[in-house]
């Protein structure tokens, strides 16, 4: 079946409602139809046994000629004692021999038997069941209208219903096909009156959330680029012309040239993967156990640049359950920016109440830009000087967000800043 040729929600809903009422209906009058007859036959054989017993034959009066007095109110019944016909008011030919209770049709009639033993005597007592057809034909018309009423009935409310499942179903297609690029903020209005639409509606929230996230880190990414490649390509440009112009008489500006163009495209590549990982949507977590002091020995002697630097490590011989890795880009993050900003000054790396600290002895950082230094590109007027490109703090920020850990700044009273990060354990 095609687009064009599917059903709607309120029509499909109106077929199912159709279809399950008259399941219902259906199977409810047959058991309402068949446990009227049985009910009627029952009792009706049951007080056919009544008067009999109740009769000078059922008591065991016998007269002669094979004949005997049933008594007052019984002339209409059929009654045969083993193989005497005792009373044939209809003048049946033939009845059939009957243990219990049976509905049959004899001559063009309809016919309840009922056969039982007295004693040692077989007795059969029968009755014409015109009354009982007449009441079985009014029940099946009776139920055979309300099938019909209730059809009619499912149909309307099917469709009722339908619509009022299908109305809310409309509304946030429309409003998803409203929802653009340029305007991803738009959400869906929950209902409480629906659970399930209002679950639905709040797992649509959540989904275009992730895609606005989404988006927006890829727009800020290619913002980034944008903003931070057009200085180092720029510089490339003109130490190409450089070379293209005095390259062939002078070879130590080729070569000063060339080296300036490698650094420069480090930087981009440094950049470049800076961003990268800023713009991942998520970062698998693989939480290890280890030691912590052995982690920053281990940074220490695999960073060359950190060789020159008096670093004082004092952290103790304890075990901390976190991703490794991260946690480990996260320090070196640290320590290369207290090392950029310390001077000459050492390094100190300590642990207490749970904090990982790094303290450098510099500048410090100005008041009003500490809740700033782990913004994208952002550069202190105290790193004007220096080299970076304001996204180490940035990427230590979002891992710490990721392990579910908090990373802050703050100034020292005796110089300095300390960066802190707490939630070890």
């Amino acid at each position: 079946m095609s687009d064009k040729q599917k059903l709607s929600t309120a029509t499909q809903v109106a077929i199912y409602s159709v279809v399950l009422v008259v399941f219902i209906l259906c199977v409810s009058a047959l058991f309402v139809y068949g446990v009227s007859e049985n009910v009627f036959i029952r009792n009706y054989s049951a007080e056919m046994r009544r008067i009999f017993m109740d009769s000078p034959m059922g008591k065991g009066y016998r007269f002669g000629m094979g004949r005997m007095s049933i008594g007052r109110g019984t002339t209409e019944f059929y009654v045969r004692v083993d193989n005497t016909v005792v009373q044939n008011p209809t003048e049946l030919a033939s009845v059939p021999d009957v243990d219990g209770y049976v509905r049959t049709r004899l001559e063009g009639s309809s016919y309840l038997l009922y056969g039982f033993w007295n004693g040692d005597e077989k007795v059969i007592l029968g009755a014409r069941m015109d009354d009982l057809d007449f009441f079985l034909e009014s029940l099946s018309t009776t139920l055979l209208l309300s099938l019909f009423v209730g059809i009619v009935l499912s149909v309307i409310g099917g469709f009722l219903l339908g619509s009022r499942v299908s109305k809310p179903l409309k509304e946030t297609s429309r409003l998803l096909k409203e929802i653009t690029l340029d305007d991803l903020s738009r959400r869906l209005e929950s209902d409480p009156k629906t659970s399930e639409l209002a679950e639905m509606k709040e797992d649509l929230n959540r989904a275009l959330d992730r895609i606005q996230d989404g988006y927006s880190r890829q727009e800020q990414f290619s913002s980034d680029i944008a903003h931070e490649i057009r200085s180092p390509l720029t510089a490339i440009l003109g130490f190409s012309r450089l070379i293209q112009r005095w390259g062939s008489q002078d070879p130590e500006v080729v070569k000063e040239a060339a080296d300036s163009i490698y650094d420069t495209a480090a930087k981009m590549m440094t950049i470049t993967e800076s961003l990268l990982f800023l713009s991942r949507p998520s970062m698998e977590i693989q939480v290890t156990s280890f030691n912590l002091r052995e982690l920053i020995h281990e940074l220490i002697l695999g960073t060359p640049s950190f060789q020159s630097v008096e670093l004082k490590v004092d952290v103790p011989n304890i075990e901390v359950e976190t991703d490794k890795v991260l946690l480990k880009i996260v320090l070196k993050v640290l320590v290369e920016n207290a090392v950029k900003f310390g001077g000459d000054h050492p390094i100190e790396i300590t642990f207490s109440d749970g904090a990982l600290n790094v303290r450098d002895y510099g500048k410090g950082i100005n008041e009003d830009e500490l809740d700033k230094v782990f913004d994208r590109f952002y550069r202190s007027d105290t790193s004007r000087g220096g080299e970076g490109h304001g996204l180490g703090l940035s990427i230590a920020s979002k891992i710490c967000k990721v392990l579910r850990l908090s990373i802050n700044a703050e100034n020292c009273k005796d110089g300095g800043a300390v960066f802190r990060v707490e939630g070890l354990r």
